[in-house]
Order: C-alpha cells, then sequence, then structure tokens
C-alpha cells in the first residue's frame, strides 16, 4: 500500500532538506505556491508541512510561513566564557581600534566589521513616502529643535511597542534620544558618580566600554554563557566582594555572543538587583531581531522596584542613519531630563516624526519577520563557512538573534594581527580585545553578517581563515 500523498510530499521536502536545497533558518515555499507548484490541495500541503513540523525539521512563524529549523547545536562547538578577572578596573582602548573602525565608512572594504546592517533591510521607499508626507503636513515645524522628553507622537508609539515586550511605559515615563548610545549615556550619567564600580558582560559592546571610560568609572567584567547570556552565579559573588553601583546588560541578543536569557533569570537578576542594591541598564537593542519564535520579553518586564532603566533604538531594525532612539528612566526620570538638556540638548524632529508614523501606520511586524528571517540564514551560512575556513579548535557562537558572529581561536591566536592583515586585504573585522575592559579576548573576533551573504562575503571569509592560520604559533 502506497504512502498518503502528504507523507510523499514531506519526504520530498525533508530530502531537499538535507540535499542543502533549502538552508537552515531559510523560509520554505507558502503552502498556496507549493499547492500550486505540486498540484496537490492546500490540505495536503498543510499535512506535509505539520508532518515535517512533528519531526522538528521545520517550524511555522505567525503571519510569516514556514521555515527550516536550525539544528539544536549546529557543527562545531560555542565559545566558552570569558575568564574571571580579579576585580574593578579602568577600561583600556587596544591601539586597533581607531583602524578598524575607519574602515566602516569604506565601501571598498568586506563589512565584517561594525555591527550595520545592509541597505537591503532598510524599507527605504516606506520610508521616503512617510517624510515626504511629514515635511508637507508639518512644515518649517518638522525642521525645528525638539526639546525633551521628545516629540509626544513618537513617545505614544514607543510606548506601544514596548507592549510587545511586555514592558507598561507611559508616553511621559519615556525620553527620546539620539540613538541607543545616547541613551545608554544618559543612563549611565543619571546613576553613576566618577569612582564608581559597574559591572559589565564579558564580552560586551565595546560602545558600553568607552562610555564606562569617559565617565571614569571602573568596571568590573562578569563572564557570558555563549546561550544563555550572563553568569549570575559569578555575578553574585562579584557583587559580595564589591559595591557595584550598576549593572549593565544586553538579556536578549546579546552584542557580540547573541545570547538570550530565559526568563527565570532576568526574575533572577532583577532580585539579585534588589537584594545587593544596585540598578540595572538594559540595553534592548536587538530585542525585535528573535531568529526564531515570539519576541522575548524585556528584562524591564520583571521589574517591580523601578530598578531597571532600559534603552533601544530603531538602529539595527529600522534605518541606522535616522538616529532615534529612547530611554525609560524609572526613577531618574528627572535626572535624565536634566542631564538631557545640559549635554545634548534637542534631538531631530523630522526622524522622530517620520518614526512614529511608521511604527503607528502598521507593516512594522512584517518588517521585523522579514528582516529577521534574513539574519538568520545569513548567520547560519557565515557560521559554516567560518568553522570550514579557520583554524582547527576554532569555535563560533549560535546567535539566537541579531545579526553578529563571535569567533573564539585557539588561544595562541592574535586577531589584532588578524584584523590589520585583513584590512590590507580589504576586509574589516573587530578583533576581540575591543570587547574586553582589559583589552583580554585577543584570539577572538566579531563579524557582521548584516549584509547579503553572496560570492564576495564567501570569498572574504575564505581569505580571512587563510590569514587567521598564519597568525596562530
Amino acid at each position: 500500500m502506497s504512502d498518503p500523498l502528504y507523507q510523499e510530499l514531506a519526504d520530498r521536502i525533508g530530502g531537499l532538506i538535507r540535499g542543502g536545497t533549502f538552508a537552515s533558518g531559510s523560509r520554505l515555499p507558502s503552502v498556496r505556491r507549493l499547492s500550486r507548484e505540486q498540484r496537490v490541495s492546500i490540505t495536503t500541503v498543510l499535512e506535509a508541512y505539520g508532518r515535517l513540523e512533528d519531526q522538528g525539521v521545520i517550524e511555522s512563524r505567525p503571519r510569516s510561513g514556514y521555515f527550516v529549523k536550525p539544528p539544536q547545536i549546529l557543527n562545531g562547538e560555542l565559545p566558552r566564557p570569558a575568564k574571571s578577572i580579579r576585580g574593578p578596573v579602568a577600561v583600556e582602548s587596544p591601539e586597533i581600534f581607531k583602524a578598524v573602525m575607519e574602515a566602516v565608512a569604506d565601501p571598498k572594504v568586506v563589512p565584517f566589521g561594525a555591527a550595520v546592517p545592509g541597505d537591503e533591510i532598510v524599507p527605504s521607499r516606506r520610508l521616503s513616502s512617510i517624510s515626504n508626507a511629514v515635511a508637507r503636513r508639518y512644515g518649517p515645524a518638522a525642521f525645528r529643535y525638539t526639546m525633551p522628553p521628545g516629540r509626544r507622537e513618537l513617545r505614544t508609539a514607543i510606548s506601544r511597542r514596548l507592549l510587545i515586550a511586555g514592558v507598561q511605559a507611559d508616553p511621559d515615563q519615556i525620553v527620546t534620544t539620539q540613538g541607543a548610545t545616547e541613551a545608554l549615556s544618559l543612563a549611565l550619567r543619571a546613576t553613576t558618580r566618577p569612582g564608581d564600580v559597574v559591572a559589565v558582560e564579558a564580552p560586551t559592546f565595546f560602545g558600553i566600554l568607552h562610555l564606562a571610560q569617559d565617565l571614569n568609572l571602573k568596571v568590573v567584567e562578569v563572564p557570558m554563557d555563549a546561550q544563555e547570556g550572563i553568569d549570575l552565579d559569578a555575578l553574585e559573588k562579584i557583587s559580595d566582594r564589591h559595591r557595584i553601583k550598576v549593572c549593565i546588560v544586553q538579556p536578549n541578543f546579546q552584542n557580540p555572543l547573541g545570547s538570550c536569557m530565559s526568563d527565570q533569570a532576568k526574575r533572577r537578576l532583577v532580585g539579585l538587583a534588589g537584594k545587593q542594591d544596585f540598578i540595572v541598564i538594559e540595553d534592548d537593542l536587538y530585542g525585535d531581531l528573535c531568529h526564531s519564535g515570539p519576541r522575548p520579553r524585556a528584562l524591564a518586564h520583571f521589574d517591580n522596584e523601578n530598578r531597571v532603566v532600559l534603552c533601544s533604538s530603531v538602529s539595527k531594525n529600522l534605518a541606522p542613519g535616522l538616529r532615534v532612539g529612547w530611554i525609560v528612566p524609572g526613577r531618574f526620570l528627572e535626572q535624565v531630563k536634566r542631564l538631557k538638556t545640559v549635554h545634548y540638548l534637542s534631538t531631530a524632529t523630522h526622524s522622530e516624526l517620520v518614526v512614529a508614523e511608521y511604527l503607528s501606520g502598521g507593516g512594522a511586524e512584517r518588517h521585523l519577520r522579514r528582516i529577521s528571517a534574513l539574519f538568520s540564514e545569513r548567520c547560519i551560512r557565515m557560521r559554516e563557512a567560518v568553522i570550514e575556513a579557520f583554524p582547527d579548535g576554532t569555535r563560533v557562537n549560535q546567535p539566537r538573534g541579531g545579526f553578529v558572529l563571535w569567533v573564539e581561536m585557539p588561544e595562541d591566536y592574535d586577531a589584532e594581527k588578524l584584523a590589520a592583515k585583513a584590512l590590507e586585504k580589504g576586509i574589516s573585522l573587530i578583533p576581540g580585545s575591543i570587547f574586553s575592559a582589559t583589552c583580554r579576548l585577543k584570539h577572538c573576533l566579531r563579524l557582521n553578517c548584516g549584509f547579503p551573504w553572496n560570492d564576495r562575503a564567501a570569498k572574504a571569509v575564505k581569505t580571512l581563515g587563510s590569514i587567521a592560520r598564519s597568525c596562530g604559533p
């Protein structure tokens, strides 16, 4: 007796997935398209996809379609947690930082360096239409200064979007900023004084380290797990030994590891902040870029003691050049508004009105689903290429969101030397020493997966692998 038609179809699709026709994280044909191409009923396609879902081969995403489900752990091992350092330190900056950042603006350089999404993720046609409409509607008022706390239209739109992350914040509790870095700067200025100790993830986004350096703060590094995020046991021990004023974390899709804390871990972190009496600054910049499943809740969702200061922006998921961000300062609202007036004064009125209209007009969720699927596939393809090209013993993270890879080579390898030689070949990357307060992690590096994976990118990874092998023992 022959198999049911849906089983035959499921077997064919499964074979194509195993053969590489549909890569991990890639989108499968829509139900209607597959029904038309295979000349079967929609019911048959749904049954076939359902069977593959039951087998754990594919997954459905609401209002987005069916996708090849990434394995729990792909080929290769994950990076190991960074080793702890003894106590708080002043932040150091490696000499190579300036060179690798200057390469960001060079279109001739393969952009593995800065974590900037490709131009194709920007809904430019929609934004251009909104921009023109805003200019017509508001006239010269669209180009005036906007003083703190920012345009109410934008703060209202942000308030609505925060509900998706499980955060309830009225428009009057939100202050708009020129990107997330300004929001983080305001958060640190409001919660610390020179000489205070702040806990940071290791590795962490280098912009956080530079802010701490400029504000004369001492930094203590907390090891990270490549999947689960900050090591809370280590943080608790550190906070027992040192008077921590602030802990800065990226709970959702951390840069550069792509890790995501569980709800249980988020609750524990908030509880630990209350127990040890420190403030948590949450950088939720990548929270909307989930590769699979629903958007994780923000850490601020679990905050019942008003200890979490939430920061974010649209730089990674809409358009970097709009320079629109925000901060939910909680108990520090008045300090943040005062600091904003003193240090940064105004924000870009036209940009704020454009983002407000975009967020309020519908289509934002569809856009996020589209680019998250692109980022997922690009991360998977680059990860596989790195594992194949780099020295034996190289470990690569498997990000659960966002679009960056963290590569850990054997400890005798030198990523700073690799970065310098790569620039000579027209390839940018960021060495791991920039993500550490003490310039450690020199055998690690970060790669940007935000732009299209194509022959140029694949060739560049092979070149990096060849150079990397020459930067070891």
